[in-house]
């Protein structure tokens, strides 16, 4: 069973509570009324009923209150399980989520779409000589800079440690190209300022664009593979994976 469904089914016992209390309200009103005398009996039925009246307004209330912060608590859930708490991108989950749509919208069209695999280059050595804080603001930096270089209808997302992947809507391979080195020309001009250090970063980046057969699997897998190269040639550049190539 999912979080979601989990905390929406706590309204049923809250639901089932109001009933209780509405239920049992209205036994001690009868029971008050055919035991008391016949000439306080009518003064006994209002008072219960008033008393029955405000009881269930209290449940009411608290139902309410209840309510709105099982849904508060939920989106917070939610934003914690689809965003990474560090550059508040998407992380994994939430790219499956937004990725799959993505591909059916490309694929039912069909219209092109282009896949991006960004990592930082040498970013264990980084992290390593000038600490976990210094890199956490590079880090942040970096992922404001790169989603500063897309459009808002791309997706972009933390795909690990020192890596983001990016989908690139209505994107054929050369357009894909082109953006792909005005993202890694960009970040190569950036000066970070992490913890009164100024760093300078380059990127490697892999590339592919959507086939009609092809899963979210197959497209980031050849993604993947670009990247290998990307980084095995020397780093700080741009490596294309055919479409025809596939890695399962």
């Amino acid at each position: 069973m999912s979080l979601r469904s989990s905390l929406y089914s706590q309204r049923k016992p809250l639901l089932a509570v109001v009933a209780l209390l509405g239920t049992g309200f209205l036994i001690i009103a009868l029971l008050g009324y055919y035991a008391a005398h016949v000439s306080v009996r009518e003064h006994i039925l209002k008072t219960l009923y008033v008393n029955l009246l405000i009881g269930l307004l209290v449940t009411l209330a608290v139902l309410a209150i209840l309510y709105r912060l099982i849904n508060s608590y939920q989106q917070r859930i939610d934003a914690q399980a689809t965003l990474d708490g560090l550059t508040e991108l998407p992380n994994r989950r939430g790219f499956d989520l937004l990725a799959v749509q993505a591909l059916h919208e490309a694929q039912r069209e069909p219209r092109p779409l282009t896949a991006l695999l960004v990592e930082l280059d040498d970013f264990k050595r980084l992290d390593t000589t000038h600490g976990h804080i210094a890199t956490d603001q590079l880090l942040t930096g970096f992922a404001r800079n790169l989603t500063e270089s897309l459009r808002h209808s791309d997706i972009v997302c933390r795909w690990s440690a020192d890596a983001f992947v990016v989908l690139l809507k209505d994107t054929d391979g050369p357009t894909g190209l082109r953006i792909a080195e005005k993202i890694r020309q960009h970040i190569e001009k950036q000066r970070y300022f992490c913890s009164g250090k100024q760093l300078q970063v380059t990127v490697s980046l892999g590339l592919t664009t959507l086939q009609d057969e092809d899963t979210l699997h197959s497209l980031l897998s050849r993604t993947d593979h670009a990247l290998q190269r990307a980084r095995q040639t020397g780093c700080n550049r741009t490596c294309v994976e055919m479409p025809h190539s596939s890695y399962e």
